[in-house]
């Protein structure tokens, strides 16, 4: 499974603002942070509002903020905004696994599939920003 660049960005962009929930991030400060086109950006945070996982707040003091808690927001939610998941798709064929005739690479790739099932359904965005929180602060 391959995430497009735009899911990329989305985690990212929630990434950034789950550090500090309280705040309100406006479009021009999240592309000049991330270094994201705005017009993408825009795009992104739109799909991002539609799907619920962010608030946007017109005006001199709006901006966008996490309306979910971040504990509760699996990476899984994150990328069936923007992307068609589907790992049950065959690493040889690109086709749905067929269980009658199994591909010679079946039992291996199935170790790894639900391995990559497991990061996506069970990992949430609070996870994420916590482990790179500790991977900062031993580097430094």
């Amino acid at each position: 499974m391959e995430l497009s660049t735009t899911t990329k960005y989305a985690i990212q962009i929630l990434g950034l603002m789950a550090q500090n929930t309280e705040n309100k991030y406006s479009s021009k400060q999240l592309s000049e942070q991330l270094n994201i086109p705005y017009k993408y950006l825009a795009k992104i945070m739109t799909k991002l509002t539609k799907s619920e996982i962010v608030s946007s707040t017109r005006g001199k003091f709006g901006g966008f903020s996490i309306i979910k808690n971040i504990k509760d927001i699996k990476i899984i939610d994150i990328a069936i905004v923007f992307d068609n998941i589907n790992t049950e798709q065959c690493i040889l064929t690109n086709e749905k696994h067929n269980f009658e005739q199994i591909c010679m690479m079946h039992d291996q790739w199935e170790k790894a599939r639900c391995a990559i099932d497991d990061f996506f359904t069970q990992t949430t965005l609070h996870e994420l920003i916590a482990q790179s929180t500790l991977i900062e602060s031993v580097r430094n």
